[in-house]
């Protein structure tokens, strides 16, 4: 993949190899899996959502191509419900994570593992 025409992404749920959704990651390449700290993740029901708090979130880091953006935009139908931010993972790389805002999981069970697969 030509570097110019991708970016990172990193993903927590249903994006994540074996996910509902990971066959929309056509054309994405696995770099390795990855934290984020200053993160809450939180339990949804059919999927997570990660919001900004005190803990850490595990999941996975991809090249992308570009114009895949634009649709995983589509899917997390961002910016109304979830948000695409530019962050520093604690590998020091930077990738886009969406994320949603806290008054979003409010209610909701809180995955203390940070782990969308392991919630224990």
């Amino acid at each position: 993949m030509d570097r110019q025409s991708t970016t990172e992404l990193f993903v927590y749920g249903s994006l994540m190899r074996c996910g509902q959704y990971h066959s929309l990651m056509s054309g994405a390449e696995f770099l390795h899996e990855d934290s984020l700290s200053g993160i809450d993740l939180y339990d949804l029901g059919p999927y997570p959502m990660a919001v900004p708090g005190e803990n850490r979130l595990y999941g996975e880091c991809y090249r992308i191509p570009l114009p895949l953006l634009s649709r995983l935009d589509e899917l997390e139908e961002h910016p109304r419900v979830y948000e695409r931010q530019w962050q520093r993972l604690d590998s020091g790389t930077w990738a886009w994570v969406y994320l949603g805002r806290p008054e979003q999981v409010q209610g909701c069970v809180q995955i203390l593992s940070g782990h969308w697969r392991r919630p224990t």
